[in-house]
């Protein structure tokens, strides 16, 4: 997404970013994936620590990879840890 010309233009990926429920972390998405800004522009203009940016993209990132298509991406990661494990 962080290289797309305009990732607003895809209703799956506006469906799914209206999901993420904490206003704060869809922000935080929405800063580092569409206007790609980087983790420590995101914390200084938000008076936050890059640590504190961090976990709350990773928690943003989850609910949307949960709400994106109905949850199909979510399943194509179980998939593929599945794979791996039958692997090792």
């Amino acid at each position: 997404m962080r290289h797309k010309p305009q990732p607003y233009q895809s209703n799956l990926i506006m469906s799914a970013l209206n999901k993420i429920d904490d206003r704060e972390q869809r922000n935080i998405f929405e800063c580092y994936y569409f206007k790609r800004e980087g983790i420590v522009s995101i914390a200084k203009s938000r008076g936050l620590t890059e640590r504190v940016v961090g976990q709350l993209l990773i928690r943003a990132v989850q609910a949307f990879i949960e709400q994106y298509d109905g949850g199909h991406l979510l399943l194509m990661f179980k998939d593929s840890e599945l794979e791996n494990e039958e692997t090792e």
